[in-house]
């Protein structure tokens, strides 16, 4: 099992630098092993767009049966995962505690690329497979922002960049906004006149501990993590303060009730203080909710089945390409190859999920045939 191509290709990957705007030795890497598959590869203008070195890498294998399959993974990944140093244990790889492991989304990236040589390999037809490999995914889901949708035939997405255990499924993600809160006040010599002045960050600081944050309900959070003024010295009262945030819900009215919600209370805060406050949301992505009945989930609840696998359908709280999918009228969903601890140091990923994940690959493709 250790020994397994797909293996093989995870610690190759791994080891290789990448960043998100910065995938350009993980994108010609994949994309020699793509072509050597015989797959059709391209690599699209989105990395000129976003102010990166890579675009968004495409490839098709047809298999000469009707019906497609569009699989999903992304090539980039959160800071300190360069230099990483995978450890294969007996269940687990690991990095070695120094990094994060990448599994996150390079899991992903070999388990397709697997399922395309499996595919290629049995020598039998199989449906025609769209395989796109996104740049910046860890930066609000930015790279899928640019796909050219126009070269996809397929109507079921599946895409490997979910954490858990095999057999998990995602059907459903939420929209999410980024949100500054900028209050103007009024500077002053904090030493000869501070009643002159209108101090910004003593009102943003108000601002922040009044405002409902954290769970909101079970649908929706939020997080303000950031906070910044111009100040460089100590002898001006402050008058300017920012805060920086984000929303996120799994209902996309509920989202904007709370944006509703968060400018009001913002100028009710500011109310006879002397100071302006201003409020921006900017949208990264609508969230998406897939019927656990739909003809997507029964493809990959079908595969897992014929793995002896149990499938475990729920809701996930972060934001992926299956948004950007299910959007623009691919209906997609999130596929778990057995990664968890995703975002530090402490990554992981079960042997045993990865090494079959090519396997599941394959039999969703199969599934889709018409």
């Amino acid at each position: 099992m250790k020994d397994s191509q797909i293996i093989k290709d995870f610690l190759e990957l791994v080891q290789i630098d990448s960043a998100s705007r910065d995938e350009r030795l993980i994108a010609d890497a994949l994309k020699v092993k793509l072509e050597a598959l015989g797959c059709e590869v391209y690599e699209d203008d989105t990395g000129e767009k976003i102010g990166g070195n890579t675009g968004n890498v495409y490839a098709v294998l047809d298999g000469g049966l009707p019906g497609a399959a569009l699989l999903s993974a992304h090539m980039d990944r959160v800071p300190n995962g360069k230099g990483i140093k995978p450890v294969v244990g007996d269940e687990l790889i690991t990095s070695d505690g120094t990094t994060i492991l990448a599994s996150d989304d390079l899991a992903g990236v070999v388990s397709i690329l697997d399922g395309m040589r499996r595919l290629k390999a049995s020598g039998t037809p199989f449906p025609r497979v769209e395989a796109i490999f996104s740049v910046c995914e860890e930066k609000g889901v930015v790279g899928s922002k640019y796909f050219d949708y126009n070269r996809f035939t397929a109507k079921n997405g599946f895409v490997f960049d979910s954490p858990g255990r095999m057999g998990r499924v995602i059907q459903s993600a939420p929209s999410k906004c980024q949100i500054k809160i900028v209050v103007h006040g009024k500077s002053a010599h904090a030493g000869n006149e501070p009643e002159k002045g209108i101090d910004a960050l003593k009102i943003a600081a108000g601002i922040l501990a009044g405002l409902k944050t954290a769970r909101i309900d079970e649908e929706t959070v939020s997080n303000f993590p950031m906070i910044k003024t111009n100040n460089s010295s100590t002898n001006v009262v402050c008058d300017y303060a920012e805060i920086t945030g984000e929303g996120r819900s799994r209902n996309h009215q509920k989202l904007l009730d709370y944006l509703a919600y968060l400018e009001k209370f913002c100028k009710d805060s500011v109310e006879g203080t002397g100071a302006t406050v201003e409020v921006e949301a900017v949208h990264n992505y609508t969230g998406f909710a897939v019927p656990t009945d739909s003809e997507t989930i029964q493809i990959v609840g079908a595969a897992l089945k014929e793995m002896g696998i149990e499938m475990n359908v729920n809701a996930g709280g972060g934001g992926m390409d299956a948004n950007r999918l299910n959007a623009n009228g691919i209906v997609s969903v999130g596929v778990a190859t057995g990664y968890s601890k995703n975002h530090t140091l402490n990554e992981q990923v079960y042997i045993e999920d990865l090494a079959r994940a090519g396997e599941l690959v394959e039999r969703i493709v199969r599934h889709c045939a018409k």
